[in-house]
């Protein structure tokens, strides 16, 4: 059987990966690249993905536009920002010091940024580098001062100043894995304190250069020209818009490169001989990291180790602005997939691991369905008669996490995004679909809490009270109120039988009722106003909750 390839798909072969290239060739039947780029408009913005399977030649396809104000193609040698995929260059940069001596892993970065705040324990490289700092989300915070992505040119600089002024983490270093940008810019500035010079020379010369990923760079100034490179879009119901990255970070992400360019990189990690060091390099960046409580993640550093078709597999995604990317390696399979996109309104990982689906049976590996673990046969015990005590808003203190319990047809459902139904067991307890065991404890009749374990991980939710929908009681939050955290002023104002907040230049966002004394606003995603009140009933502040960022605390004026 013929390859599936076209004639252009032909003309993409990549013919030389640097020292990381594969020795032999073969074709590859039943790979169909195009096939698999197919639903994309070629007229509008699209993607360039590439295969490599062991012993055959990568193959790259690109669909779409690069440029839609002036009709220029995307190529396979068009190159991309990788969005957050670049962590796991940042986290090689920090290895390497590691392997020249120069730093630990289980330094504390009190050690070369001093700025940083001593918070009773410390905040370890490692911690950065497996997102178990407990560190708040950059981009989270900025997004409260109004001056999130998109409204302001950052800095690194600026991200190490507005760090240093948190005062709270999100949990105690080690406890918890939260994925945040901000541990990947300090690793960066880490890097470059160290080593002396800039992240973009650092990698170039130690990662970049030996490995022949000539295109790779750091965009350490969004104001650079760089030839070849593909604007990013994002679509709308009147056709794309431009959406490019308003920013100078970089290291949590940041990384301009090309898909032959990761395919190389994946072709290292597989025979990391290539570099000095290199088999201690690959192994440190996919050794899974670990909680103090001694639970493993599926994060090593800054990759994901997890499982999918069946298969070990080593990968990490990408999303800045328009741009979209997917990098993914079966490493036993000798499989690997790199995907860049410049349409902001495509699902890298949903695309990427359909490619990969398709790479696994070319290259004979009929994807398998991934190991289901079932959640331990449990005796049913009789429902409650009255699940009326049960019932009721639930608030997780420490995440934010806000469920909602109610009785459905006799039954105790639990809502957090989707509903599912629980299991009673007896005496209080109840068990979730995926195994997770619920205790409740009640004051009086009605549950006060209950604690909800799931594979050795527990969490407390506590009872709150639902929202009253009295809109006389609005004029309590009416009000300015600031954080001295992020030295900015936040206004909640009455507009007709509602709230809005207010920022500086006239910004303004609808707030909604959550539960008593809580609004929700689309403020980056989902942003709660948990409102405080002192003993006569005033209230005194809010703690503001958003992605990655827990309980920023603003006082009223």
């Amino acid at each position: 059987m013929r390859p599936a390839f076209t004639a252009a798909a032909l003309s993409c072969v990549i013919l030389g990966l640097g020292s990381a290239s594969l020795a032999q060739t073969r074709s590859a039947p039943g790979l169909d690249l195009d096939a698999a780029l197919a639903s994309i408009d070629p007229s509008g913005a699209g993607c360039v993905a590439g295969v490599a399977l062991a012993g055959a030649s990568p193959v790259i396809v690109a669909r779409g536009q690069a440029d839609l104000e002036h009709a220029a193609p995307l190529t396979p040698a068009t190159i991309i920002e990788t969005g957050s995929l670049a962590k796991q260059f940042t986290a090689a940069a920090v290895v390497l010091l590691v392997q020249d001596g120069k730093l630990s892993l289980d330094d504390d970065i009190r050690r070369v940024l001093p700025e940083m705040p001593d918070y009773g324990a410390p905040i370890t490289i490692r911690h950065l580098l497996n997102h178990t700092s407990g560190l708040r989300e950059q981009w989270s915070l900025m997004a409260l001062t109004g001056n999130g992505p998109g409204a302001q040119v950052h800095t690194n600089a600026m991200i190490l100043d507005l760090a240093s002024r948190q005062k709270g983490l999100n949990f105690a270093p080690g406890a918890a894995f939260l994925y945040t940008n901000t541990n990947y810019a300090l690793a960066a500035m880490i890097v470059e304190r160290v080593s002396g010079t800039s992240l973009q020379a650092f990698t170039r010369q130690r990662l970049f250069q030996p490995l022949g990923m000539s295109d790779t760079q750091w965009r350490e100034n969004f104001r650079t020209v760089v030839p070849g490179r593909a604007s990013a879009y994002a679509p709308t119901d009147a056709g794309f818009v431009a959406n490019m990255p308003f920013t100078s970070v970089y290291g949590n992400g940041g990384l301009l490169t090309t898909v032959g360019d990761l395919l190389t990189w994946n072709a290292f990690l597989d025979r990391p001989s290539a570099l000095p060091g290199g088999p201690a390099l690959a192994a440190a960046l996919q050794t899974p990291g670990q909680l103090s409580s001694g639970g493993l993640l599926d994060y090593g550093l800054g990759l994901e180790i997890t499982r999918d078709h069946g298969r070990r597999l080593v990968s990490h995604s990408g999303s800045t602005a328009g741009y979209k990317t997917w990098l993914g390696r079966y490493p036993d399979e000798g499989i690997s997939i790199a995907l860049m996109c410049n349409n902001g309104g495509i699902d890298p990982v949903a695309l990427g691991e359909r490619i990969a689906a398709q790479a696994l049976l070319a290259a004979g590996h009929a994807p398998a369905q991934a190991a289901v673990s079932a959640p331990r046969a449990v005796a049913a015990a009789q429902a409650p008669r009255d699940l009326t005590p049960y019932q009721g808003l639930f608030r997780d203190p420490v995440s934010g996490d806000l469920v909602r319990l109610a009785a459905v047809g006799g039954q105790l459902t639990l809502t957090r995004g989707g509903s599912q139904v629980l299991t009673p067991l007896g005496q209080n307890r109840f068990q979730t679909a995926d195994g997770g065991v619920i205790v409740f404890t009640h004051k009086g009749v009605d549950a006060a809490a209950f604690s909800l374990t799931r594979a050795g991980v527990a969490q407390t939710f506590v009872a709150v009270r639902p929202a009253t929908g009295d809109v006389t009681a609005l004029a309590d939050y009416v009000g300015t109120y600031y954080s001295a955290e992020l030295d900015t002023l936040i206004t909640v104002a009455r507009q007709g039988d509602a709230l809005v907040m207010r920022q500086r230049f006239a910004v303004e966002w609808p707030l909604a009722p959550s539960f008593a004394d809580a609004f929700t606003t689309r403020l980056r995603g989902v942003t709660t106003f948990v409102f405080a009140r002192d003993a006569e009933g005033k209230v005194t502040g809010f703690g503001a909750w958003t992605g990655g960022a827990r309980n920023v605390v603003f006082v009223r004026r």
